[in-house]
């Protein structure tokens, strides 16, 4: 009997941990990125559904506080509704564990994509209507992403730009931006919460959190370049990724590894989930441990790189802001476009103008989406259960 098992501690099987990992990869590999999507989320609520549980009255409060038109076979009325939105941004009280804990619960009961909380900054908002106090969406803005080459094309950055001086602290990416259902697909939601990440509000409460000016956002889209951020003036369309990003293992599968390489290879992996030498935290931590973990199973990398290619975009706030970027001018120099001075006005009139274009032109059609999308129904359930009742849903 080995020393640990006479304490009473499960002994570590290698290999057969090394099969369970390689043969969870194998089952993600095979799937289309609806799937690959949609199984995350069912994770997400059944790797402990409990927690849910345990939630259900704030649940079904946090289901009140959705926008939802009266009767959307109603045109003259959801006319009438979608006119009298009136927009605002509400930021989350920062340390305040009960609002985050119900801005939490609340996105990942509206949107599709699991939600990460990702190291380093993370501001969250509220989109709602300020006439009767309802969430028409949400947005989480974090530190920008260290490499993301059409981005950094189009700047004209350097590394030395980004790091020694500092000015990708003055660049966020959009984590959460998203909108509630119905109003998204048929009422061009999206579009209007992806406006509303630019707003005054929005580069206000950067500035008082992190003492930056907020000159540009990155975002990415899961379904390539065809996305809701299509047109939309505030955002430049760039380009696609490549495609080469690794899957993700479950949680469990990972959590199993990741202890292992942190207890066995532990030099290592100190020097990939450190902090830089400017201070600020190591952004991409998780897909680095991934490799790690395919390097000690003698994985090729290759083998589980998924081609889904996520479209890239850039609000580029100033006029100048590039040059502010690339260190060519001082802050007091900047120069704001005009549709960002005006602000929530712009937006709306633009919104508001498509929105009822696109209503109008759906229930002509007879392709009108009436249903309200809220995951509350995917927790205890099974993962064919989640794909026939929520499948269809996916991309929105």
């Amino acid at each position: 009997m080995s020393f640990e098992n006479f304490f009473g501690e499960a002994e570590f099987n290698y290999q057969a941990e090394k099969q369970k990992f390689i043969d969870n990869m194998d089952f993600l590999k095979e799937m289309s990125v609806q799937e690959s999507v949609l199984w995350k989320k069912w994770e997400e609520f059944n790797k402990d559904p409990q927690f849910f549980m345990d939630r259900a009255d704030t649940i079904d409060r946090l289901e009140k506080t959705i926008w939802q038109p009266t009767d959307i076979y109603n045109k003259e009325l959801t006319i009438q509704e979608i006119n009298s939105i009136e927009p605002i941004v509400e930021p989350v009280e920062q340390g305040n564990p009960k609002a985050n804990e119900d801005w939490i619960i609340t996105r990942r009961l509206i949107h599709s994509m699991e939600f990460t909380a990702n190291p380093g900054r993370n501001v969250k908002f509220y989109v709602k209507d300020k006439v009767s106090g309802k969430v028409l969406g949400m947005i989480c803005l974090g530190s920008d992403v260290t490499s993301l080459g059409v981005r950094d094309e189009l700047i004209g950055w350097s590394k030395e730009n980004k790091f020694q001086d500092g000015k990708l602290n003055h660049t966020a990416i959009g984590t959460t931006i998203c909108c509630v259902q119905p109003l998204g697909f048929n009422m061009l939601g999206g579009k209007l919460v992806a406006q509303m990440v630019t707003s005054k509000v929005v580069r206000d409460t950067w500035k008082k959190l992190y003492g930056q000016t907020l000159v540009g956002i990155s975002t990415t889209a899961l379904y390539g370049i065809h996305s809701m951020y299509n047109g939309i003036p505030q955002w430049k369309t760039l380009g696609e990724t490549k495609g080469k990003i690794s899957l993700k293992p479950d949680d469990s599968f990972y959590d199993t590894w990741h202890q292992w390489i942190k207890d066995n290879k532990r030099e290592e992996y100190d020097s990939k989930v450190g902090v830089r030498a400017n201070g600020q935290p190591v952004t991409g931590i998780k897909q680095k441990i991934i490799q790690m973990i395919y390097k000690e199973l003698d994985i090729k990398r290759a083998k589980y790189e998924h081609g889904f290619k996520r479209g890239c975009y850039f609000a580029n706030i100033y006029q100048n802001g590039k040059e502010f970027l690339r260190s060519e001018i001082n802050e007091d120099q900047l120069e704001i476009r005009n549709m960002f001075d005006r602000d929530i006005e712009y937006i709306d009139s633009w919104w508001k103008r498509k929105a009822v274009n696109r209503y109008t032109k759906l229930l002509e059609q007879n392709k009108i989406k009436p249903e309200k999308l809220f995951y509350s129904g995917m927790i205890n359930i099974s993962w064919e259960e989640a794909k026939e009742k929520y499948l269809k849903d996916i991309g929105r």
